[in-house]
């Protein structure tokens, strides 16, 4: 499924790249990535090697900094982008969200890297 192709898909595009801005807008990322050169990218895909990926919601954040911080920053920062993603998923139409399915992991990755 090419999202980016697909017009269906518009307003998810848009809700991921919004809720993206909103989490350096608002500082949530800078505690787990810093400031510098950071950046946050929420996309519906595939995750794992081969035939073992299965579809995902992969929450890939680029930092120039190691993340050494408390876990309890990680959980939080997943469960605040999970809720964000629930909320604009009510407004996506029916065929869109049988077509993303209900039951997809979410992964968090820093710099490649699952966390």
């Amino acid at each position: 499924m090419d999202m980016h192709h697909d017009a269906r898909f518009a307003g998810v595009l848009s809700d991921l790249d919004r809720i993206a801005r909103e989490l350096v807008d608002t500082g949530r990322l800078a505690p787990i990535a810093g400031t510098l050169g950071s950046g946050v990218v929420i996309e519906f895909g595939m995750y794992g090697e081969g035939k073992n990926a299965e579809p995902a919601i992969l929450i890939n954040i680029t930092s120039q900094e190691e993340f050494d911080g408390d876990e309890s920053l990680l959980d939080d920062f997943e469960d605040y982008v999970i809720s964000r993603l629930e909320v604009a998923s009510r407004d996506w139409s029916l065929e869109v969200t049988d077509l993303l399915g209900d039951d997809r992991p979410v992964v968090l990755l820093i710099n490649g890297e699952e966390y």
